[in-house]
C-alpha cells in the first residue's frame, strides 16, 4: 500500500485531513519552485502543466474524462459558482437537500436566496439511503437536489446513482458532494451521471487544503454561464484582449483568476498513488480493518451501517455513558480521531496495521 508521510501514534482522521504520502512535500516543492530555477524563463506553462496533472489523475480516479474537470479552492466555492451559473429560477425555484449534509455547502446554498431560490431540507432522523424519501421529497418545485455520497455525521452511504437518475426523470438537476467517498469508495461518473460534482483533496486524498474540484456534465458547459471569471476561464488565458471575453469550451470556464498551483501539486503526488494501488484495494483494506472494530464492539455502540454497502470509510461509534472514559483511553493511546454530536469518528486506512487495530480496540 503507498507508504505515507512519517507521523505520531494511530492517525485515524483521514474523514477530515488526511495523510499525504511519503515524497509529497519533496514533489510539490519540485513543482512549484523549480520552474523559478529553469533556464528557459516559462514559469506559467511549467505551473499549468502541474494543475493539468491534477485533472488527469482525477479524470483516472472518478472514471470520467479532464475536459469535464475544473479546479476550486474549496467545496462551498465551487457550489456558489455552479449556481450563480444558472439562469435565474421561474417555475421551479427549490433547492432539496439533507439536515445531514456538510454546513459549508448549506451556508453557501442560503445566500442564494435573493436569486429566488427556497431551501428545502430532508429531516436528520430520515433514512436517506432509502429511494422512497428521495422520491417524495422531489416535488414539482424542485429545481435541484444536493446528494452527499458518504454523509459525514453518521457515515451512510446514499445510492447516488439511483437518487440522480430520479433526479433526472423529474427534470431535477442534481448535484453531488463526493469529499467523504473520493479515494476510499470506487467512484463511477460515467456511470453516475449526474449535473455537477464537487469534491476535496483534503480528505482521504491526502492532498492537503485547497485543491478541491467541480465536475460538470458534458451536455451541461453549454448553459452554464459563471458569473466570477477571470482570465483563466477564458477560452485562450493568454490572447489578453481586454475588450473580448470567450468562456473556456470545458469545464475551465468555472475556473477565475489566477490560480495556486502548490495545493494541486501536493494533491497530483496523492493522487498517482492511489491509482497506482487502486482504490478497489484501498476500499478492501477499510473494510477489513473496520470490521475488526465493528466485531470488537456492541451492536448498541455503532451509529454508522453495518452494511459494507450502505457505509462509507469511517465508523462513527457512540459508548453511551461510557463515551468521556473511551476518549481519554483513546488519547492516552495516541490514537488521532475526532468526536461530534453522533459520535467519535474513526477512519481506518493504509496508514494503520492490524497492531494498531488491537491497540485501538483495547481502549474500548
Amino acid at each position: 500500500m503507498n507508504p505515507f508521510v512519517a507521523h505520531e501514534g494511530i492517525y485515524m482522521l483521514s474523514h477530515s485531513v488526511g495523510l499525504p504520502g511519503v515524497g509529497a512535500e519533496q514533489a510539490a516543492s519540485n513543482a512549484f519552485w523549480q520552474p523559478w530555477q529553469r533556464a528557459d524563463g516559462d514559469i506559467w506553462t511549467h505551473w499549468l502543466s502541474e494543475v493539468e496533472a491534477f485533472r488527469q489523475q482525477l479524470a483516472v480516479l472518478l472514471n470520467t474524462e479532464m475536459a469535464n474537470i475544473c479546479p476550486q479552492t474549496s467545496l462551498s466555492s465551487a457550489v456558489s459558482k455552479i449556481i450563480y451559473s444558472l439562469p435565474k429560477p421561474r417555475e421551479r425555484r427549490v433547492i432539496l437537500l439533507s439536515e445531514e449534509d456538510f454546513p459549508s455547502i448549506a451556508f453557501a446554498l442560503q445566500k442564494t436566496t435573493h436569486l429566488g431560490y427556497q431551501l428545502k431540507f430532508i429531516p436528520e432522523d430520515t433514512d436517506t439511503s432509502d429511494l422512497t424519501h428521495w422520491d417524495q421529497q422531489m416535488s414539482d418545485d424542485v429545481a435541484m437536489v444536493l446528494v452527499t455520497h458518504v454523509q459525514s455525521n453518521n457515515g451512510r452511504q446514499l445510492p447516488v446513482q439511483q437518487i440522480t437518475e430520479l433526479a433526472r426523470d423529474k427534470g431535477i438537476l442534481s448535484l453531488v458532494d463526493v469529499a467523504q467517498s473520493a479515494a476510499i469508495i470506487p467512484i463511477d461518473l460515467q456511470q453516475w451521471q449526474a449535473d455537477f460534482v464537487v469534491g476535496s483533496s483534503v480528505k482521504w486524498i491526502g492532498g492537503g487544503p485547497g485543491a478541491a474540484f467541480l465536475w460538470i456534465k458534458l451536455e451541461m458547459i453549454d448553459q452554464c454561464q459563471p458569473d466570477n471569471v477571470g482570465w483563466f476561464s477564458h477560452q485562450n488565458p493568454f490572447e489578453f484582449d481586454i475588450h473580448h471575453f470567450r468562456y473556456a469550451t470545458d469545464a475551465l470556464r468555472f475556473w477565475g483568476g489566477t490560480p495556486s498551483v502548490y495545493p494541486y501539486a501536493l494533491a497530483t503526488n496523492s493522487l498517482a498513488h492511489i491509482n497506482t494501488v487502486g482504490v478497489e484495494s484501498i476500499r478492501e483494506n477499510n473494510i477489513a480493518l473496520s470490521n475488526s472494530i465493528i466485531q470488537a464492539i456492541p451492536a448498541s455502540v455503532l451509529i454508522s451501517p453495518r452494511a459494507v454497502s450502505e457505509r462509507g470509510g469511517t465508523l462513527i461509534l457512540n459508548f453511551g455513558q461510557y463515551q468521556p472514559k473511551v476518549i481519554s483511553q483513546l488519547n492516552e493511546c495516541q490514537v488521532h480521531f475526532d468526536a461530534r454530536a453522533k459520535g467519535i469518528r474513526l477512519s481506518p486506512h493504509s496508514c494503520n496495521t492490524m497492531a494498531q487495530i488491537d491497540r485501538l480496540i483495547s481502549c474500548f
